[in-house]
């Protein structure tokens, strides 16, 4: 893995809709006037957040294989249904984060089982995709703890993030979901300055 958003993001810079100012009011300044999962902050830790989010929708594919290539292949079949390749023909806005989660593999060396979302805003409903491995998703309103970070994360970033989200939920006590965790980017390539990578962990 040689980072989620660096990859994903680079794709998404081909279909990245401007959808007017970048900052809003209602919305987190990194998700840059994107639509974005509705949350409020419960809790602000030194290195980390607790977040109530609200029911969010998603559309979804499954892959699996090399980390790189899985990745790639997920990311592609969504960018062809938001590009019109759905049972509307419409061309849909792109949305943030683009969520990328891990799935055990069974011990299958170099393998992965892989998830890859784009987010799905509350109004309205989205065209059925005429790719049958992409499908719609739920995701419960409930607790979520993210750690946020930098830069152009590449894989070292994400694994150091992520256990070091872990550790910190430990040494505080928190109880977490160890198979919920989502690799969240929300930063086209192009963008050099304040970029924003997020690990989120669900609650139990």
């Amino acid at each position: 893995m040689r980072g989620v958003v660096l990859l994903l993001l680079a794709l998404a810079a081909c279909v990245l809709i401007a959808s007017g100012n970048e900052e809003s009011e209602n919305k987190p300044w990194f998700c840059h006037g994107l639509d974005c999962p509705e949350y409020t902050v419960v809790t602000k830790h030194e290195t980390f957040e607790e977040r109530s989010y609200v029911a969010t929708r998603w559309m979804t594919t499954n892959v699996e294989g090399s980390y790189m290539s899985a990745v790639f292949q997920g990311f592609m079949r969504l960018f062809n249904y938001i590009d019109g390749n759905n049972e509307a023909g419409e061309k849909i806005p792109m949305t943030a984060p683009v969520a990328v989660e891990m799935h055990p593999s069974g011990g299958k060396t170099g393998i992965s089982n892989i998830s890859i979302s784009f987010f799905v805003p509350a109004k309205g409903n989205p065209p059925k995709a005429k790719d049958p491995t992409i499908y719609a998703s739920n995701r419960p309103a409930g607790v979520v703890y993210v750690r946020s970070f930098d830069g152009f994360a590449m894989e070292s970033d994400w694994n150091e993030n992520a256990q070091a989200l872990k550790d910190d939920l430990q040494a505080a006590g928190i109880s977490f979901n160890p198979l919920s965790l989502i690799a969240a980017g929300y930063d086209p390539p192009f963008r050099f300055i304040n970029r924003h990578n997020e690990i989120w962990l669900y609650g139990p």
